[in-house]
């Protein structure tokens, strides 16, 4: 049972015509070890980031047009602008990646490259050298967050989205709104030198008009200067950032458009093409179909033994699969993500990862030491290493036999019934130590941020191991697009 997540031995065989040793140090500038995959060319040539189209049958179709039906007609509006956006590549610096190129509809709404996602786990930004230090998080009912908020009474935090929290929906009202702020202006995303790149680039779209239908044409007044286009094919990064010199007219007029913006790709996102509540747990609930009985054995356990709703809340007539807190699970860090190398000037006076090697993912922990609230900042040592208790829904969603996904914040799991192995025996299985014994068989890796690790809910479950393939058998029913089979 060994990961493919922290065995570098293995990714020889998988990354077969695609791991690279370049010849040159400035072939992957900004790293002190050069990335074993050649990010550029597997964007570009991998069939998996190719398919950027929804990947949904005839039947699937039908029944998000019929769940549509009770939208207002600006509803839909701002929900087919926000669809757009989120898979128009246009809005990323090389004009070469959309939202849906890390959050693709047939991978879950999350990483869609296989070869990525079973090697180093983390994706390549609009400039493919770079990336960025953790998984896509899936899209699919993330627009369902509340605000982030400190719940006293149980000591935890609610709300916000992203895997460390960090956009708390303060800015907008949406922690959904507030997220899709981020991608567009992070120099290992979509890397534009500022947000008033977003908003030029849609005035150059097909759907400005669709945009003017919905807030009016104010926005059409603002005077961009004659080098906006050349200004925004520029990555923002170190020294050599620029922002569009506006005047202070404009960049009002910028602000609200580019909030507009972002409500609208969250509007989607809470969308039926998103979060539509089509798998078969929705279809059992409804008296539409039947668990098998490994499914019903799986559900037993994931309510009682196994103590997964207790974080994955799966009651209502819409569980989301999750309580929007965050949580330490005491994961091994994954050392091969290229993040832990980024530790050079990449020539423009940016260093994405000045810790290197050194480097731990606090989470929670460092979004509120960062936080400008006295009393969270206080809070931050309590949540180091903490992230957010991600949805299960389409957490088994494939776009492909054979497709891998990548896990957990840092893509440490490529595979289900490992990650609920993990949460079983953490804390029975010894430390493995200098690269001895097998993973998950004989002994785990040390957790990357030993403080505050949930011992209470996981570790040491005392589940057999048909137990834990019943969870897995269970947890394949979340999966959007279930109809029943043909008799």
């Amino acid at each position: 049972m060994a990961s493919t997540g922290w065995r570098v031995g293995a990714l020889t065989a998988i990354l077969s015509g695609l791991a690279i040793v370049p010849a040159h140090a400035d072939k992957c500038r900004g790293y002190t070890k050069c990335p074993i995959v050649d990010y550029a060319r597997t964007m570009h040539t991998d069939l998996d980031a190719l398919k950027l189209a929804e990947v949904v049958d005839k039947e699937e179709q039908k029944a998000l047009r019929e769940s549509k039906k009770t939208l207002s007609e600006p509803a839909l509006q701002e929900i087919a602008l926000g669809k757009l956006a989120f898979f128009d590549k246009s809005l990323s610096v090389k004009q070469n990646e959309a939202c849906a190129t890390c959050h693709m509809p047939s991978a879950g709404f999350s990483g869609g490259v296989s070869l990525i996602n079973q090697s180093v786990g983390s994706f390549p930004g609009s400039v493919p050298i770079r990336t960025g230090n953790r998984v896509p998080i899936s899209a699919a009912y993330a627009a369902f967050a509340p605000v982030l908020s400190y719940r006293a009474k149980t000591g935890d935090f609610v709300g916000g989205n992203f895997w460390d929290l960090r956009a708390t929906g303060e800015i907008t009202g949406s922690a959904a709104a507030d997220q899709a702020m981020q991608p567009f202006v992070n120099p290992v995303e979509m890397a534009l030198p500022d947000t008033a790149c977003a908003v030029y680039r849609v005035a150059l779209t097909p759907y400005a008009s669709l945009f003017t239908a919905l807030w009016g044409s104010n926005w059409l007044s603002i005077e961009w200067p004659h080098n906006a286009g050349k200004i925004c094919g520029r990555a923002g990064e170190g020294r050599s950032l620029t922002r569009l010199k506006l005047s202070d007219g404009d960049r009002t007029k910028v602000e609200t458009a580019y909030r507009n913006l972002v409500l609208a790709i969250a509007d989607f996102e809470a969308s039926p093409d998103v979060s539509p509540f089509t798998s078969k747990f929705d279809a059992v609930l409804a008296g539409k179909a039947q668990f098998t009985k490994r499914e019903s054995a799986g559900l037993s356990l994931f309510n009682t033994k196994a103590k997964c709703n207790l974080c994955h809340d799966s009651s209502g007539s819409k569980p989301l699969f999750t309580n929007f807190t965050a949580v330490n699970l005491g994961l091994p860090a994954n050392r091969n993500n290229p993040f832990f190398f980024e530790n050079a000037d990449n020539g423009k006076g940016l260093v994405v990862n000045p810790l290197g090697r050194d480097y731990v993912d606090n989470g929670l922990g460092a979004t509120l030491a960062q936080s400008s609230n006295p009393g969270w900042q206080a809070l931050a040592p309590q949540f180091a290493g903490a992230f957010q208790v991600a949805t299960l829904r389409n957490v088994a969603r494939l776009p492909r036999k054979g497709f891998v996904r990548a896990y957990m914040h840092n893509g440490t799991f490529t595979d289900l019934k490992e990650i609920v192995h993990f949460y079983n025996t953490r804390d029975v299985l010894p430390r493995c130590k200098h690269g001895q014994g097998v993973v998950g068989v004989t002994c785990w890796p040390a957790p990357a941020q030993p403080d505050n690790v949930d011992h209470k809910r996981t570790g040491n479950l005392h589940l057999t191991d048909d137990e834990e393939v019943d969870i897995v058998a269970f947890l394949k029913t979340l999966s959007d697009g279930y109809r029943q089979p043909a008799k």
